[in-house]
């Protein structure tokens, strides 16, 4: 598995982390503005209700009584007030709080008594609370938030790794998926939300990319193996005619015959190998199999073929539902099995409504699961794919392959007086396995 950089629980952790961090600090900041706002609007208030004392007390007595707060004075004109203070205050005429060079805080209200500006003063400073205790106010909430962020590390950390854990595994699955899986779904196993639909992609991505990969070899030993009649045949003929140079019609016949089944054969393996084998149609069994034992080449021409003697039992009116092309080929290839590796004359083939069976006998020793690739008899030329092929077209059309062996009576041997041990060799393709 490769290494990651940052898991997801980490990186999960950091993220809640900044946002919580952010937060308290943002908290904090808007618990300062909010204690300064309101510190700044008592002092106003203070002021302000002392400008409506003054005020009321001028309307009764006419005369200008003192403020009653000692830290307020009052003032008859701006020359009194502060340089700074008026320069400030020119800059923006609604301002009412001051900071002066000394560094005072002032709070100013201007009242009008009989068209005559008046103004208020109060220093504040001394009642001014948020500069005492902002050093402490700082330190509790650093560590506030410091215990905050520690409470939100452990609570994240903990989300983190439960959400993450599907995903995690899921990673981890598909990590070891080259070298682990052995055909065994896992989409399943995860709750049913975005996982399970991630999971199923990747799992459907994944198979399909093995099944490509597979029929790619597959194809690679199909052509090795279906090819090699046809190539033997046209270069046979050409041997055998080097000399003179000349084709008879039988010749022509032979290679015209070669040509084609080289073509139907490269057609429908290419066709095999881009999984359009799944195009399928309604088919004739029996007329497909009288035809396939009437058109067999080797059966028909070899000298081997034709010494062999077919017991048929065919029912009539057997259709299925399966690609003509691969079961063209299927029954191709066990006809040339037949041919290649019968030593007894006699073939039984038989047709149900449910399978289709081949009997011959052969002293050729029959290896044991004949039906996997690269397994061949001991004198056999090919590269062991033939049952091989005729296994997957049979799983392609959802049929089932059996192979069965068993020894027979001892047949005497043309070429020796002694006695040779044979197998009765049986190949059953199962068109409804249960």
């Amino acid at each position: 598995m490769a290494r990651m950089n940052k898991s997801l629980p980490s990186a999960i952790t950091g993220l809640v982390l900044g946002v919580a961090i952010s937060i308290t600090l943002i908290y904090s900041l808007l618990i300062l503005l909010y204690s300064w706002m309101v510190e700044d609007n008592i002092f106003n208030r203070l002021v302000a209700a002392e400008a409506d004392f003054i005020e009321q007390s001028y309307q009764q007595s006419g005369t200008l009584p003192q403020p009653r707060s000692g830290f307020v004075t009052l003032h008859h004109n701006w020359q009194d007030m502060p340089q700074e203070l008026i320069d400030a205050r020119k800059r923006k005429q609604d301002r009412i709080e001051f900071d002066l060079n000394d560094g005072s805080t002032v709070h100013i209200h201007v009242l009008q008594l009989e068209g005559i500006d008046y103004v208020l003063m109060a220093k504040v400073d001394d009642f001014e609370v948020s500069k005492d205790y902002l050093p402490n106010l700082l330190g509790w909430l650093a560590l506030l938030a410091l215990a905050g962020a520690a409470l939100v590390s452990i609570i994240a950390f903990m989300i983190g790794r439960r959400l993450t854990r599907p995903i995690k595994k899921l990673a981890d699955q598909v990590s070891y998926l080259p070298t682990e899986s052995n055909g065994a779904t896992f989409a399943n196993n995860y709750p049913d939300n975005e996982i399970r639909v991630l999971a199923n992609a990747v799992e459907t991505s994944f198979f399909n990319l093995q099944d490509a990969l597979q029929r790619e070899i597959n194809f690679t030993r199909d052509v090795s193996h279906e090819i090699r009649t046809p190539i033997s045949i046209l270069k046979n003929l050409l041997d055998s005619r080097s000399h003179s140079q000349q084709l008879t019609q039988s010749d022509y016949q032979q290679a015209q015959r070669a040509i084609f089944e080289l073509e139907k054969v490269t057609h429908t393996l290419l066709a095999l190998a881009r999984n359009e084998s799944k195009q399928k149609s309604e088919l004739d069994m029996t007329q497909l199999v009288e035809n396939t034992l009437l058109e067999h080449f080797e059966l028909n021409n070899s000298e081997k073929g034709q010494k062999l003697s077919l017991q048929l039992s065919l029912q009539e009116g057997i259709y299925l539902h399966a690609n003509w092309n691969l079961t063209q080929i299927l029954l191709n290839n066990i006809i040339s099995n037949i041919v290649q590796y019968a030593t007894g004359s006699d073939v039984e083939i038989r047709l149900t409504s449910t399978s289709l069976s081949f009997i011959n006998h052969t002293t050729t020793p029959v290896p044991v699961q004949p039906e996997a690739a690269g397994v061949k008899a001991q004198l056999s030329t090919g590269i062991g794919q033939g049952l091989n092929l005729i296994e997957r077209i049979c799983a392609v059309n959802h049929w089932q392959m059996e192979t069965h062996s068993s020894p027979t009576v001892p047949l005497n041997s043309e070429h020796s007086s002694s006695k040779e041990t044979t197998s009765a060799f049986k190949l059953t393709v199962h068109f409804n396995p249960t």
